[in-house]
């Protein structure tokens, strides 16, 4: 039940940053797009999105858990899960669109939108990530090479 009740706790803060994330990017992409493509967009929020989101939310927490915490995939660099990472998130938000799709076909361009700016924030994000650690990584080594000589 401890188990339980902490990876639930490391899973509700991401959740509530990425809901959050997902809500502020559809009034901005709607905004957007209603102003390109002279549609008057309603800033009301539909109710469907918002369980869409929460839902969203939840599994992409969940994928990052899995992923990024050394809990279930254990001594993996951080390239593999990355590469897992995206592909399972790529997945998941197709799988999301064909589901999302069926409940309604109003907002259908613009979760598609959503959709897609979500995933390139994520993966860019990711791959921003990763250059960090690597850079990180090199100057760490070179000055730990730097220590090792002037012991010796």
């Amino acid at each position: 039940m401890k188990k339980l009740i902490g990876f639930t706790l490391r899973i509700k803060t991401p959740a509530a940053m990425i809901f959050s994330g997902l809500i502020c990017l559809y009034v901005v992409a709607g905004f957007l797009y209603g102003a390109f493509f002279e549609s008057e967009f309603v800033f009301a929020i539909p109710f469907i999105f918002i369980l869409e989101a929460v839902g969203l939310s939840l599994l992409i927490s969940i994928l990052w858990g899995v992923f990024f915490t050394d809990e279930v995939i254990k001594k993996w660099r951080y390239f593999p899960r990355l590469i897992l990472f995206s592909l399972s998130l790529l997945a998941l938000l197709f799988i999301c669109l064909l589901v999302f799709f069926a409940f309604h076909t109003n907002e259908a361009k613009l979760w598609l939108i959503v959709a897609g700016a979500f995933a390139a924030g994520v993966a860019g994000l990711s791959v921003i990530c990763e250059i960090y650690f690597r850079v990180t990584g090199k100057r760490y080594t070179e000055i730990l090479k730097e220590y090792k000589a002037d012991i010796m």
